[in-house]
């Protein structure tokens, strides 16, 4: 059984319409901001602590001990600053006034607990989407406030109600700024036996004594179309732990053509490679326990053949397979000397950036362009912390008069995983771009890569 250790709607409505059955719970967890944490380590501890708090409160109440318990939570970050539920009107006005015009980051964490034999395990992601909003005035932020839907919601807004209206663009998952990123959590339910339902989804009666949400989901806009459940061919649900016996449109396989291998999760991803699993153990819990055995996707791209091989379920074909994609990969970002490459927005660049993700030191990198922004070559300038001694001009804009560049963007990395920039990443860019003034090259951009995502200080509007 499926409980979820949550009292908001609009998860319970996702889930719903993703054709799961489950029952509610709504415990008493520490929602304080965990001292110190990103948004995305925050976003995901404070899940842990909510699927741990509904685990205890579920037995308590007389469920069983090998039912899988989901908790979830949604921050909203804004220049290093967590933006939570509001503490009343005027600092819902604050919290609007100050993303009016500008872009920021939606994270949600999801924990969910399973049996593993006879001990449990933890299956743990996190996923973040960007999302600019218009320009707000002042009326229209006081009417929306008025109105009260902002008052129980991180950021002081509703994507799926009125505060929808607000919203310029997502880049991301719509459904994850809702408050559930569903087609990632789909193969992880799936890891620990859970499938959407056959037949028509329902909430099943909690417990006595557990509190079951009784008002009606809140309206949302059509997410994209939701996997159809399944029928057994004997009739009622088909309680597999097989990949081939899962809905088709939640395989990662099937998932990566319909939405774009982008889509996948890093688990996914991983279970691609792999093709299959063990006895008892498909290929999807199989990738979760290397990323969980190694420490997470940064230190699996940095481990050997002899590390990879000493793991459960993982030979020599297996392990030469992964390494070789980490080793394309790493090829791919170095290679610059495609004539054709054009960058003409932000993704471009970070295509040439993907192997910063994994760097433990701070990385700044240069890339040219001519005229027509295509890309003439790219030079790492310093490693290491990043200030003005390190990083200084004379070197950023070497490269560039020797390879002719109109154009240059700048980039560097954040071992920490947050591409939030610091005060001196943005002191930084300005005495560069000013530099650039001087000699006619233009700063088109400077990127901080982060470990799941990256920031355009262009796009963000931090650069001037």
């Amino acid at each position: 059984m499926l409980v979820l250790a949550s009292a908001s709607p609009r998860r319970r409505f996702l889930l719903t319409e993703w054709g799961y059955d489950f029952t509610v719970v709504d415990p008493a967890a520490d929602e304080s901001w965990p001292p110190g944490a990103g948004p995305e380590a925050g976003a995901g501890i404070l899940a842990e602590r909510k699927a741990a708090a509904g685990r205890r409160l579920w037995q308590k109440q007389g469920g069983a001990s090998g039912d899988v318990i989901l908790g979830a939570d949604t921050v909203v970050e804004l220049g290093g600053h967590i933006y939570g539920k509001p503490a009343d009107e005027a600092d819902a006005e604050r919290m609007l006034t100050e993303l009016s015009g500008r872009t920021h980051k939606v994270v949600t964490g999801f924990a969910i607990i399973c049996a593993d034999g006879d001990a449990t395990r933890v299956v743990k992601d996190t996923v973040t989407s960007m999302v600019r909003f218009h320009k707000l005035t002042a009326a229209q932020i006081r009417a929306y406030v008025a109105g009260g839907e902002p008052l129980d919601k991180a950021g002081a807004y509703a994507c799926q109600g009125e505060g929808r209206k607000f919203v310029q663009r997502i880049d991301g998952s719509e459904e994850n700024v809702i408050g559930l990123p569903m087609e990632t959590l789909c193969s992880s339910l799936f890891a620990c036996g859970i499938s959407p339902a056959a037949g028509e989804p329902s909430v099943r009666e909690p417990a006595a004594g557990v509190k079951e949400l009784s008002a009606s989901p809140a309206p949302a806009p059509a997410p994209a179309r939701p996997p159809k459940a399944r029928k057994a061919e004997t009739g009622g649900p088909k309680r597999t732990n097989r990949v081939t016996d899962m809905p088709a449109e939640i395989k990662p396989r099937e998932r990566a053509v319909r939405f774009g291998i982008g889509a996948l999760s890093n688990g996914e991803l991983l279970a691609l490679l792999l093709r299959v699993g063990t006895p008892g153990e498909n290929v999807l819990r199989l990738a979760e326990h290397i990323l969980t055995e190694t420490g997470g996707l940064r230190k699996l791209v940095k481990i050997t053949l002899p590390e990879l091989t000493k793991m459960r379920g993982v030979g020599q074909t297996k392990a030469l397979a992964l390494l070789a994609a980490f080793e394309l990969n790493r090829r791919a970002a170095e290679d610059t000397d495609d004539p054709d490459r054009v960058v003409t927005k932000p993704e471009d660049a970070v295509g040439l950036l993907d192997d910063m993700r994994s760097l433990d030191r701070e990385h700044f990198r240069v890339i040219f362009l001519n005229t027509k922004n295509k890309v003439l070559g790219s030079e790492l300038i310093s490693v290491g912390s990043l200030n003005s001694s390190i990083v200084h001009p004379r070197e950023c804009f070497k490269g560039a008069l020797r390879y002719g560049a109109n154009a240059v963007i700048l980039a560097h990395n954040h071992p920490s995983g947050d591409p939030t920039p610091s005060r001196q990443d943005l002191a930084l860019t300005q005495r560069l771009v000013d530099s650039g003034k001087i000699l006619g090259i233009e700063v088109l951009d400077h990127i901080i890569v982060g470990k799941k995502n990256f920031i355009s200080l262009k796009e963000s509007g931090d650069m001037k």
